[in-house]
Protein backbone atom coordinates (compact mmCIF):
# COMPACT_ATOMS: atom_id res chain seq x y z
CA UNK A 1 0.00 0.00 0.00
CA UNK A 2 1.34 3.36 -1.01
CA UNK A 3 1.33 6.20 1.52
CA UNK A 4 1.08 9.85 0.37
CA UNK A 5 2.31 12.67 2.57
CA UNK A 6 1.00 16.28 2.30
CA UNK A 7 3.48 19.14 2.29
CA UNK A 8 2.33 22.55 3.53
CA UNK A 9 3.30 25.52 1.37
CA UNK A 10 3.47 29.01 2.96
CA UNK A 11 3.53 32.26 0.96
CA UNK A 12 6.52 34.40 1.76
CA UNK A 13 5.73 37.53 3.80
CA UNK A 14 6.84 40.82 2.18
CA UNK A 15 9.72 42.67 3.81
CA UNK A 16 7.88 46.00 3.72
CA UNK A 17 4.31 47.18 4.19
CA UNK A 18 2.83 50.64 3.66
CA UNK A 19 -0.28 52.63 4.49
CA UNK A 20 -1.42 56.15 3.81
CA UNK A 21 -1.67 59.21 6.06
CA UNK A 22 -4.09 62.02 5.29
CA UNK A 23 -4.37 65.68 6.31
CA UNK A 24 -6.48 68.32 4.60
CA UNK A 25 -6.03 72.11 4.64
CA UNK A 26 -8.93 73.96 3.04
CA UNK A 27 -8.09 76.94 0.86
CA UNK A 28 -9.71 80.07 2.30
CA UNK A 29 -9.04 83.74 2.85
CA UNK A 30 -10.71 86.71 4.49
CA UNK A 31 -10.11 90.36 3.75
CA UNK A 32 -11.69 93.73 4.40
CA UNK A 33 -11.72 97.18 2.84
CA UNK A 34 -12.13 100.68 4.19
CA UNK A 35 -15.40 102.57 4.43
CA UNK A 36 -16.73 105.11 1.92
CA UNK A 37 -14.52 108.03 0.90
CA UNK A 38 -16.01 111.48 1.53
CA UNK A 39 -14.18 114.28 -0.30
CA UNK A 40 -16.27 116.92 1.45
CA UNK A 41 -17.91 119.82 -0.35
CA UNK A 42 -17.22 123.02 -2.29
CA UNK A 43 -13.44 122.75 -2.65
CA UNK A 44 -13.41 125.18 -5.58
CA UNK A 45 -11.87 124.92 -9.03
CA UNK A 46 -8.41 123.57 -9.87
CA UNK A 47 -7.92 122.00 -6.44
CA UNK A 48 -7.01 118.57 -5.14
CA UNK A 49 -8.63 117.00 -2.08
CA UNK A 50 -6.59 114.30 -0.30
CA UNK A 51 -7.97 111.44 1.75
CA UNK A 52 -5.32 109.20 3.32
CA UNK A 53 -5.18 106.51 5.98
CA UNK A 54 -7.68 104.13 4.36
CA UNK A 55 -6.65 100.51 4.67
CA UNK A 56 -7.12 97.23 2.85
CA UNK A 57 -6.43 94.30 5.16
CA UNK A 58 -5.93 90.58 4.65
CA UNK A 59 -7.13 88.86 7.82
CA UNK A 60 -6.51 85.25 6.81
CA UNK A 61 -4.62 83.77 3.87
CA UNK A 62 -4.62 79.98 3.49
CA UNK A 63 -3.95 79.22 -0.19
CA UNK A 64 -2.00 76.62 -2.23
CA UNK A 65 1.78 76.62 -2.06
CA UNK A 66 3.41 78.77 -4.72
CA UNK A 67 0.29 80.91 -5.20
CA UNK A 68 -0.47 84.49 -4.22
CA UNK A 69 -3.56 86.27 -2.96
CA UNK A 70 -3.80 89.31 -5.23
CA UNK A 71 -6.00 92.32 -4.52
CA UNK A 72 -6.45 94.86 -7.29
CA UNK A 73 -8.38 98.11 -7.53
CA UNK A 74 -10.45 99.83 -10.21
CA UNK A 75 -13.05 102.56 -10.51
CA UNK A 76 -16.65 102.62 -11.68
CA UNK A 77 -16.15 105.03 -14.57
CA UNK A 78 -15.84 104.28 -18.28
CA UNK A 79 -13.28 101.52 -18.84
CA UNK A 80 -12.97 101.17 -15.05
CA UNK A 81 -11.63 104.70 -14.69
CA UNK A 82 -11.24 106.36 -11.29
CA UNK A 83 -14.03 108.92 -11.65
CA UNK A 84 -17.06 110.43 -9.94
CA UNK A 85 -19.86 112.20 -11.79
CA UNK A 86 -22.91 114.34 -11.08
CA UNK A 87 -25.31 112.16 -13.03
CA UNK A 88 -24.88 114.36 -16.07
CA UNK A 89 -21.90 115.14 -18.23
CA UNK A 90 -19.55 116.52 -15.56
CA UNK A 91 -16.93 113.88 -14.64
CA UNK A 92 -14.15 114.39 -12.10
CA UNK A 93 -11.06 112.21 -11.84
CA UNK A 94 -9.42 110.97 -8.69
CA UNK A 95 -5.97 109.45 -8.23
CA UNK A 96 -5.29 106.32 -6.18
CA UNK A 97 -2.06 105.50 -4.38
CA UNK A 98 -0.74 102.99 -1.87
CA UNK A 99 2.43 102.75 0.21
CA UNK A 100 4.43 102.13 -2.97
CA UNK A 101 3.13 105.14 -4.92
CA UNK A 102 0.53 105.69 -7.64
CA UNK A 103 -1.79 102.82 -8.56
CA UNK A 104 -3.24 102.47 -12.03
CA UNK A 105 -6.63 101.12 -13.04
CA UNK A 106 -6.78 97.39 -12.20
CA UNK A 107 -3.40 97.70 -10.54
CA UNK A 108 -2.44 95.40 -7.69
CA UNK A 109 -2.34 96.86 -4.19
CA UNK A 110 -1.50 93.61 -2.38
CA UNK A 111 0.11 90.37 -3.52
CA UNK A 112 0.46 88.02 -0.55
CA UNK A 113 2.31 84.69 -0.94
CA UNK A 114 1.09 81.41 0.52
CA UNK A 115 2.43 80.98 4.02
CA UNK A 116 1.87 84.64 4.93
CA UNK A 117 -1.35 85.01 6.87
CA UNK A 118 -2.00 88.75 7.21
CA UNK A 119 -1.13 92.00 5.47
CA UNK A 120 -2.19 95.66 5.45
CA UNK A 121 -2.00 98.27 2.68
CA UNK A 122 -2.60 101.98 3.22
CA UNK A 123 -4.60 103.62 0.45
CA UNK A 124 -4.71 107.28 -0.54
CA UNK A 125 -7.25 109.09 -2.72
CA UNK A 126 -6.89 112.51 -4.33
CA UNK A 127 -9.87 114.16 -6.00
CA UNK A 128 -9.12 116.61 -8.81
CA UNK A 129 -11.80 119.29 -9.02
CA UNK A 130 -12.92 120.84 -12.29
CA UNK A 131 -10.56 122.94 -14.41
CA UNK A 132 -13.42 125.10 -15.63
CA UNK A 133 -13.93 128.59 -14.25
CA UNK A 134 -16.76 127.41 -11.97
CA UNK A 135 -17.88 124.13 -10.45
CA UNK A 136 -21.10 122.43 -11.57
CA UNK A 137 -23.40 121.93 -8.60
CA UNK A 138 -24.73 118.50 -7.78
CA UNK A 139 -24.07 115.30 -5.86
CA UNK A 140 -21.06 113.48 -7.33
CA UNK A 141 -20.90 109.74 -6.93
CA UNK A 142 -18.62 106.91 -7.89
CA UNK A 143 -17.20 103.69 -6.51
CA UNK A 144 -13.76 102.29 -5.92
CA UNK A 145 -13.88 98.52 -6.40
CA UNK A 146 -11.40 95.97 -5.05
CA UNK A 147 -11.08 92.46 -6.46
CA UNK A 148 -9.32 89.46 -4.91
CA UNK A 149 -7.94 86.47 -6.76
CA UNK A 150 -5.60 83.55 -6.15
CA UNK A 151 -2.98 82.83 -8.77
CA UNK A 152 0.48 83.90 -9.86
CA UNK A 153 2.05 86.98 -8.32
CA UNK A 154 0.28 90.19 -9.39
CA UNK A 155 -2.13 88.33 -11.64
CA UNK A 156 -3.90 85.12 -12.61
CA UNK A 157 -7.12 83.95 -11.05
CA UNK A 158 -8.35 80.67 -9.66
CA UNK A 159 -11.00 82.04 -7.30
CA UNK A 160 -12.00 85.38 -5.94
CA UNK A 161 -14.38 87.93 -4.53
CA UNK A 162 -14.80 91.66 -4.77
CA UNK A 163 -15.96 94.56 -2.69
CA UNK A 164 -16.56 98.26 -3.17
CA UNK A 165 -16.70 101.25 -0.84
CA UNK A 166 -20.35 101.63 -1.68
CA UNK A 167 -21.08 99.30 1.22
CA UNK A 168 -21.96 96.29 -0.94
CA UNK A 169 -20.35 92.96 -1.60
CA UNK A 170 -20.44 91.78 -5.17
CA UNK A 171 -19.27 88.68 -7.00
CA UNK A 172 -17.16 86.27 -5.02
CA UNK A 173 -16.85 82.53 -4.63
CA UNK A 174 -16.22 79.99 -1.94
CA UNK A 175 -12.54 80.85 -2.15
CA UNK A 176 -12.81 83.91 0.06
CA UNK A 177 -14.95 86.53 1.72
CA UNK A 178 -15.06 90.32 1.69
CA UNK A 179 -15.88 92.33 4.78
CA UNK A 180 -16.79 96.01 4.82
CA UNK A 181 -17.46 98.00 7.99
CA UNK A 182 -21.14 98.17 7.07
CA UNK A 183 -21.48 94.40 7.46
CA UNK A 184 -22.09 92.71 10.78
CA UNK A 185 -18.94 90.72 11.43
CA UNK A 186 -18.25 88.16 14.11
CA UNK A 187 -14.79 87.19 15.35
CA UNK A 188 -13.76 84.02 17.15
CA UNK A 189 -11.15 84.85 19.78
CA UNK A 190 -9.97 82.03 22.03
CA UNK A 191 -13.13 80.06 21.29
CA UNK A 192 -15.54 82.88 22.18
CA UNK A 193 -17.52 84.77 19.54
CA UNK A 194 -17.60 88.57 19.51
CA UNK A 195 -19.65 90.93 17.34
CA UNK A 196 -17.68 93.84 15.86
CA UNK A 197 -19.49 97.10 16.64
CA UNK A 198 -16.85 99.45 15.26
CA UNK A 199 -13.48 99.21 13.53
CA UNK A 200 -10.88 101.68 14.70
CA UNK A 201 -7.31 102.54 13.76
CA UNK A 202 -4.21 100.41 14.38
CA UNK A 203 -5.90 96.97 14.40
CA UNK A 204 -8.28 98.01 17.18
CA UNK A 205 -11.97 97.06 17.14
CA UNK A 206 -14.85 97.66 19.52
CA UNK A 207 -16.56 94.32 20.14
CA UNK A 208 -19.23 92.86 22.37
CA UNK A 209 -19.84 89.22 23.21
CA UNK A 210 -22.13 87.58 20.68
CA UNK A 211 -23.84 85.70 23.50
CA UNK A 212 -24.84 86.79 26.97
CA UNK A 213 -22.61 85.93 29.93
CA UNK A 214 -25.80 85.48 31.99
CA UNK A 215 -28.62 87.37 33.68
CA UNK A 216 -27.45 90.16 36.00
CA UNK A 217 -29.03 93.09 37.80
CA UNK A 218 -27.87 96.59 36.93
CA UNK A 219 -28.03 97.79 40.56
CA UNK A 220 -29.44 95.72 43.39
CA UNK A 221 -29.71 98.35 46.16
CA UNK A 222 -30.15 102.08 46.57
CA UNK A 223 -27.02 104.15 45.97
CA UNK A 224 -25.33 105.56 49.05
CA UNK A 225 -23.03 107.93 47.16
CA UNK A 226 -25.70 110.47 46.19
CA UNK A 227 -25.81 109.33 42.56
CA UNK A 228 -29.02 108.43 40.74
CA UNK A 229 -29.78 104.73 41.06
CA UNK A 230 -29.41 104.24 37.28
CA UNK A 231 -25.91 105.77 37.12
CA UNK A 232 -23.56 103.32 35.41
CA UNK A 233 -20.36 104.54 37.10
CA UNK A 234 -19.94 102.55 40.31
CA UNK A 235 -23.05 100.42 39.74
CA UNK A 236 -23.14 96.73 40.60
CA UNK A 237 -22.80 95.73 36.96
CA UNK A 238 -19.94 98.19 36.39
CA UNK A 239 -18.00 96.76 39.34
CA UNK A 240 -18.71 93.18 38.29
CA UNK A 241 -17.53 93.63 34.70
CA UNK A 242 -14.41 95.69 35.44
CA UNK A 243 -13.28 93.57 38.34
CA UNK A 244 -14.55 89.98 38.36
CA UNK A 245 -15.36 89.35 34.68
CA UNK A 246 -12.32 91.14 33.26
CA UNK A 247 -9.98 89.44 35.70
CA UNK A 248 -11.39 86.07 34.68
CA UNK A 249 -10.10 86.49 31.13
CA UNK A 250 -6.82 84.99 29.95
CA UNK A 251 -3.61 86.97 30.32
CA UNK A 252 -3.44 87.24 26.52
CA UNK A 253 -6.89 88.80 26.34
CA UNK A 254 -6.15 91.21 29.18
CA UNK A 255 -2.99 92.35 27.42
CA UNK A 256 -4.86 92.89 24.14
CA UNK A 257 -7.85 94.76 25.64
CA UNK A 258 -7.32 98.53 25.55
CA UNK A 259 -8.38 100.73 28.44
CA UNK A 260 -11.10 103.01 27.02
CA UNK A 261 -12.82 106.25 27.98
CA UNK A 262 -16.62 105.85 28.01
CA UNK A 263 -19.58 107.99 29.02
CA UNK A 264 -23.17 107.27 29.90
CA UNK A 265 -26.09 108.88 28.05
CA UNK A 266 -29.76 109.29 28.89
CA UNK A 267 -32.88 109.00 26.72
CA UNK A 268 -35.94 111.23 26.96
CA UNK A 269 -38.13 108.62 25.26
CA UNK A 270 -37.10 105.06 25.97
CA UNK A 271 -38.36 103.86 22.56
CA UNK A 272 -36.68 106.61 20.52
CA UNK A 273 -32.94 106.21 20.00
CA UNK A 274 -32.74 109.75 18.60
CA UNK A 275 -33.83 111.30 21.92
CA UNK A 276 -30.38 110.91 23.50
CA UNK A 277 -29.27 113.51 26.05
CA UNK A 278 -25.92 114.01 27.75
CA UNK A 279 -27.47 114.67 31.14
CA UNK A 280 -29.41 112.20 33.24
CA UNK A 281 -32.48 112.46 35.47
CA UNK A 282 -32.72 115.77 37.36
CA UNK A 283 -29.97 117.23 35.22
CA UNK A 284 -27.27 114.85 36.41
CA UNK A 285 -23.96 115.35 34.58
CA UNK A 286 -22.24 112.06 33.77
CA UNK A 287 -18.48 111.66 34.13
CA UNK A 288 -16.18 110.31 31.47
CA UNK A 289 -14.77 107.14 33.00
CA UNK A 290 -12.00 104.76 31.96
CA UNK A 291 -12.75 101.04 31.78
CA UNK A 292 -11.36 97.84 30.28
CA UNK A 293 -14.80 96.25 29.84
CA UNK A 294 -18.25 97.80 30.04
CA UNK A 295 -21.87 97.53 29.00
CA UNK A 296 -22.28 98.78 25.42
CA UNK A 297 -24.19 102.01 24.86
CA UNK A 298 -27.19 102.28 22.57
CA UNK A 299 -25.22 104.43 20.13
CA UNK A 300 -22.37 101.89 20.00
CA UNK A 301 -24.78 99.07 19.15
CA UNK A 302 -26.39 101.37 16.58
CA UNK A 303 -23.11 101.46 14.66
CA UNK A 304 -23.67 97.82 13.73
CA UNK A 305 -27.46 97.41 13.79
CA UNK A 306 -30.27 99.52 12.33
CA UNK A 307 -32.19 100.28 15.52
CA UNK A 308 -35.14 101.56 13.49
CA UNK A 309 -35.67 98.11 11.97
CA UNK A 310 -37.38 95.74 14.44
CA UNK A 311 -36.57 92.64 12.40
CA UNK A 312 -32.86 93.45 12.39
CA UNK A 313 -32.91 94.19 16.10
CA UNK A 314 -34.66 90.88 16.81
CA UNK A 315 -32.14 88.98 14.66
CA UNK A 316 -29.25 90.71 16.41
CA UNK A 317 -30.57 89.98 19.90
CA UNK A 318 -31.44 86.35 19.11
CA UNK A 319 -33.99 86.14 21.91
CA UNK A 320 -32.04 88.08 24.55
CA UNK A 321 -33.07 91.27 26.37
CA UNK A 322 -29.72 92.97 26.88
CA UNK A 323 -28.72 95.82 29.17
CA UNK A 324 -27.07 98.96 27.85
CA UNK A 325 -25.24 101.41 30.10
CA UNK A 326 -27.68 104.23 29.23
CA UNK A 327 -30.43 105.56 31.48
CA UNK A 328 -34.07 106.58 31.05
CA UNK A 329 -34.27 110.29 31.79
CA UNK A 330 -37.80 110.32 33.14
CA UNK A 331 -37.07 107.91 35.97
CA UNK A 332 -33.86 107.50 37.94
CA UNK A 333 -34.53 103.82 38.58
CA UNK A 334 -34.90 102.77 34.93
CA UNK A 335 -32.20 101.73 32.46
CA UNK A 336 -32.44 101.44 28.66
CA UNK A 337 -32.49 97.88 27.30
CA UNK A 338 -32.87 96.32 23.88
CA UNK A 339 -36.14 94.40 23.71
CA UNK A 340 -35.83 91.06 21.89
CA UNK A 341 -39.59 90.44 21.83
CA UNK A 342 -40.60 93.69 20.14
CA UNK A 343 -37.31 94.45 18.40
CA UNK A 344 -37.07 97.89 19.94
CA UNK A 345 -35.61 99.96 22.74
CA UNK A 346 -37.32 99.66 26.12
CA UNK A 347 -36.76 100.69 29.72
CA UNK A 348 -36.59 98.32 32.66
CA UNK A 349 -36.23 98.72 36.39
CA UNK A 350 -32.57 98.41 37.31
CA UNK A 351 -33.28 95.66 39.83
CA UNK A 352 -34.61 93.40 37.04
CA UNK A 353 -32.32 90.68 35.70
CA UNK A 354 -31.44 90.85 32.03
CA UNK A 355 -28.76 89.48 29.75
CA UNK A 356 -25.28 91.02 29.85
CA UNK A 357 -23.06 91.26 26.76
CA UNK A 358 -19.78 92.94 27.79
CA UNK A 359 -18.03 95.25 25.34
CA UNK A 360 -14.40 96.31 25.03
CA UNK A 361 -11.79 97.60 22.60
CA UNK A 362 -9.20 94.99 21.61
CA UNK A 363 -5.99 95.16 19.61
CA UNK A 364 -6.26 92.25 17.18
CA UNK A 365 -2.51 92.19 16.57
CA UNK A 366 -2.06 90.69 20.06
CA UNK A 367 -4.45 87.73 19.68
CA UNK A 368 -5.15 84.86 17.35
CA UNK A 369 -8.61 85.25 15.85
CA UNK A 370 -10.72 84.14 12.92
CA UNK A 371 -13.68 85.66 11.11
CA UNK A 372 -16.79 83.57 11.69
CA UNK A 373 -18.54 82.80 8.42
Amino acid sequence: MMMCSATSVFAAEPDSKTNTLNYQVTSRYDWMIHSAIDFGADAGTNHTVDRTGNQVKVLKNVIPEGKYLNISVKGSGANDAFTVDNGGSEVLNYDVSDDNGAVGVNGNVLSIPAGTNTATQNMGFKLNTTKKSAEDAGQYNGRVIYNASVGDKNGGTTSGGSGSTGGTTEGGSSGGTVTTPSELKTLDIEGTKYVVLEEREKNQVLVMTASSIGDKVFQSTNRTDGQNANTYEGSDIDKYLENKWYNGLSSTMKTAIQSTNIKQASYVFYDDHESMQETGPKGQVYNTINRHVFLPSLSEIGKAVDLKNPDKVKAFLNGDYIWTRDSYQACNTDVVCLDAYNGCINNFFLNDTHEVCPAFVIDLSHVNYSVVK
